[in-house]
């Protein structure tokens, strides 16, 4: 696995990031911020090539249970999401971990959109005690991104493990926006 920390995460866990680039995001590629809703810490996890992200508490989160952590929680949200045993088997390995700098700035910004998404519903709902695990994943999942072609992450993951590549591929190289028709 590779575990693409941001700054936050690093100092938080104590671990030195590596350089590690790749051309393309691997299918084994999750960025990792740390945020916080009302007081409260939560890791964000977002898959580089997907966009698919959870939310799980980093309370007593340690680098030694880091990866023990997000296999567990990665599997019961994917589950969730209805996503088989073998697709579930693709995105998710036995290790070992690398830890790495976050370096894919559509990523990055794509999760602190998430992140004020996320606010924005808990304050709504008025809490986070409101507001259930699958509908905090929600807010991230079921909203539409430029950087997959304004497509939403769960369904652009099932596309990603059918087609074993991004089916908008001209953004997804290029990075480029996909024209709209009138403009």
């Amino acid at each position: 696995m590779i575990f693409r920390a941001t700054q936050k995460v690093s100092s938080r866990l104590k671990v030195a990031c590596t350089d590690v680039s790749a051309s393309r995001p691997s299918v084994l590629e999750w960025y990792c911020n740390l945020v916080t809703v009302r007081r409260r810490q939560f890791f964000l996890f977002t898959h580089a090539p997907s966009l698919f992200s959870f939310w799980t508490p980093v309370t007593g989160s340690t680098r030694v249970d880091f990866g023990v952590m997000f296999r567990r929680c990665a599997t019961e949200t994917l589950r969730q999401y209805e996503f088989s045993e073998p697709d579930i088997a693709k995105l998710i390995d036995g290790g070992p971990d690398l830890f790495a700098r976050a370096t894919d700035r559509g990523v990055i910004g794509s999760m602190v959109d998430f992140a004020k998404m996320l606010r924005h519903a808990v304050d709504y709902a008025g809490g986070l005690e409101h507001l259930l695990p699958r509908a905090m994943n929600d807010v991230a999942n079921e909203s539409p991104m430029s950087k997959i072609g304004m497509e939403n992450p769960a369904e652009y993951l099932q596309h990603v493990l059918r087609h074993k590549r991004p089916h908008n591929i001209a953004v997804h190289q290029t990075g480029a926006h996909v024209a709209r028709p009138g403009r």
